[in-house]
């Protein structure tokens, strides 16, 4: 049993060093590390990391070698039950987060928890029970992505009525062949361990369908196609995916980097029927107050990117966040026809478009003693893996999917808690 006495809050008087410990050393883990705010460096010590994977281990010791030798562990359960730690950043793989997240809520320390938070609806109902329970409000999502400027704006046109009343949105998530490549290959083109590839890469998109609505979830539909990424003569298949040019090409997403030193390579094909991971993915989402969405998810393509279009009662939006651009549709007031307006988002190249600045701010102050400012809290997670979860059984089944039941099996009494509405406060 992990021991909440072990682990002083950083707020009591006299707390100056910053204990760190880390479960699952891999690249988002590594990510929160290199953003530490300057101004706190100094008190970091990283003091224990777990990983089954000793090379991964020592590459994040090495990398972070100023903040001391941390203890090493083989898997987090065992960091838990002997590391003493400040802060801890969870980055395992998806089906171990909850188990990890509930465990580490009484140690009282700030928690950083990489997304999905869970991959099944019983998973989702003990990490809400054992969260209420504990009661530590230091618990950041990893839903990066809410903290770009991008995402932001949208939401400030949204709550000014910019569009008048939101009807529809129809979102997009594309991936580049680097991307592609990763998901076709390795644990994550495993369903048993991902929860499903909605689950494991597009709850980043329902969370932000969640932001920007202020609603949740009654229904989803889907279909999901594996047609090109195949079993297929040599002379069928395209060449940017061939192992060796992959590692030939800069990676084209992310902290590069990062990445150049943490994503192993890789000789697997991704020409073959093994996997569960689809090449092109539709979903049909009903909200509570009425808004419909269309959701595709797209491999192969040449750029990774996320597009998004809303359609209100008085305008529309249409935005890429790639681009860094909004086209603002509104009506003319006087005669038919509309006016165009163009807006340029500003981003610093922190990562994901400007928001791991925001987010590792957010975070690291929270750790440091100040005030809590995270935009996505353990229900936020949990509504976001729940509709991934869903579409997930919607695909395999052929059906649409209530979320609404799945919802109160997991929340019971706090089914009708509405969620957390906060965007320009982080900033």
């Amino acid at each position: 049993m992990v021991s909440g006495m072990r682990n002083s809050l950083l707020n009591q008087a006299g707390a100056d060093e910053i204990r760190v410990a880390v479960i699952g050393a891999g690249i988002r883990a590594v990510s929160y590390l290199t953003n530490v705010p300057e101004a706190i460096r100094s008190r970091i010590q990283l003091v224990a990391v777990a990983d089954p994977n000793e090379k991964r281990r020592k590459m994040l010791m090495e990398r972070f070698a100023q903040w001391g030798a941390p203890d090493q562990y083989e898997d987090g359960d065992e960091l838990l039950e002997k590391a003493s730690f400040d802060v801890l950043i969870i980055g395992s793989y998806n089906t171990t987060h909850a188990d990890y997240a509930i465990k580490a809520f009484k140690t009282g320390a700030a928690i950083l928890l990489e997304k999905p938070v869970a991959t099944s609806v019983e998973q989702c109902r003990r990490l809400w029970q054992e969260f209420k329970k504990a009661g530590n409000e230091r618990v950041f999502i990893g839903f990066v992505l809410r903290y770009a400027p991008f995402y932001r704006q949208l939401r400030e046109f949204l709550d000014r009525k910019t569009i008048g009343q939101l009807l529809a949105i129809d979102a997009d998530e594309n991936l580049s062949q680097s991307l592609s490549s990763l998901f076709l290959r390795a644990w994550r083109r495993d369903d048993r361990v991902t929860g499903g590839f909605m689950v494991e890469k597009c709850c980043h998109d329902f969370d932000i369908l969640h932001m920007l609505t202020g609603s949740r979830v009654t229904r989803v539909f889907s279909m999901a196609k594996r047609t090109h990424f195949i079993g297929r003569p040599r002379e069928e298949q395209h060449r940017r995916f061939d192992p060796e040019y992959i590692r030939e090409i800069a990676l084209d997403y992310g902290d590069i980097h990062i990445k150049k030193i943490f994503e192993e390579t890789s000789d697997e094909s991704v020409y073959t029927d093994i996997g569960d991971v689809p090449d092109h993915q539709a979903v049909m989402i009903e909200f509570e107050d009425g808004t419909l969405v269309n959701f595709m998810a797209c491999l192969a393509q040449p750029r990774a990117t996320r597009r998004i279009r809303l359609f209100g009662s008085n305008g529309s939006l249409e935005g890429d966040i790639d681009r860094g651009t909004i086209i603002q549709d509104i009506p003319f007031e006087k005669h038919l026809g509309a006016e165009t307006i163009i807006h340029n988002i500003c981003a610093d190249d922190s990562g994901h478009h400007g928001a791991d600045s925001v987010l590792n701010d957010a975070f690291w102050d929270a750790a440091s003693g100040g005030e809590v400012r995270s935009m996505a809290g353990i229900r936020e997670g949990i509504e976001a893996s729940l509709v991934g979860i869903a579409v997930e059984q919607s695909k395999r089944l052929g059906t649409p999917v209530d979320v609404v039941a799945m919802r109160r099996e997991i929340f019971g009494e706090d089914e009708g808690l509405k969620l957390v509405e906060q965007v320009s406060e982080v900033v």
